[in-house]
């Protein structure tokens, strides 16, 4: 049991290199902002879309090219946090949010970031300028931050990152399975991680390839959870 455990565990963490990024229209600006490090205009930096977007694959090349310091909690810096940028050391604010921002704290690490000729990349929903903050300066250095936002994924993105991922399975689907899940799904690269997983858990658990009846049928099983969760 252990040895098929540990078979069935192969290949399942997809791969977050700059070279397993698929960069279409809808991640361009954020793929080109990422890659121009560390000629930045500005020591702030923000890569901003909805969620399954792709900021975090963004998010770990750069981390990944730069030897950043990753924020533990992207709303409250700590001591390591400002110790890393006051010695110049890129910082990754991965996932930052508006909602309980210690402001005072943030904004202290961006003039370390600033101070010592380092950068800061953040990667939230919204860009950064639009929030509703209460610290002018804040709001200041936020604003002086090069922006790239990501859009839906364009089908080009969704149709070769759903080929990706089933590799990263060490699993080979015919271009007719990936045709017929794309216009079926949400619109997020999250939803395609997902559904990519349960078909790979059904197949094989069932010893069998995924075929289109069998991604029908998946869909359908996902679709009568979401409608018996919400009562329907």
């Amino acid at each position: 049991m252990a040895d098929r455990q540990m078979l069935l565990d192969l290949g399942r963490a997809p791969s977050l290199t700059r070279e397993d990024l698929i960069v279409t229209d809808a991640n361009r600006d954020a793929a080109a902002l990422v890659d121009r490090w560390p000629e930045w205009a500005s020591p702030f930096a923000a890569v901003a879309g909805g969620p399954g977007s792709g900021k975090t694959h963004l998010a770990s090349v750069w981390r990944s090219v730069s030897g950043a310091h990753a924020m533990a909690d992207p709303r409250r810096p700590s001591t390591a946090d400002l110790d890393a940028a006051q010695a110049g050391t890129p910082v990754l604010c991965d996932g930052l949010a508006p909602d309980g921002l210690d402001e005072a704290a943030f904004f202290h690490l961006l003039n370390a970031v600033r101070g010592s000729g380092g950068s800061i990349l953040i990667t939230a929903e919204t860009a950064p300028s639009g929030w509703s903050l209460a610290t002018p300066d804040l709001i200041s250095r936020f604003r002086a931050a090069t922006v790239a936002s990501l859009g839906l994924p364009d089908d080009d993105l969704l149709r070769a990152v759903a080929v990706k991922l089933f590799a990263d399975r060490q699993v080979a689907v015919d271009p007719a399975v990936v045709a017929y899940l794309l216009p079926r799904l949400e619109r997020s690269l999250s939803a395609l991680a997902d559904i990519v997983v349960r078909l790979d858990e059904v197949a094989l658990a069932r010893k069998m390839s995924i075929t289109r009846p069998l991604a029908a049928e998946v869909l359908r099983e996902i679709s009568q959870q979401d409608q018996g969760r919400l009562g329907l």
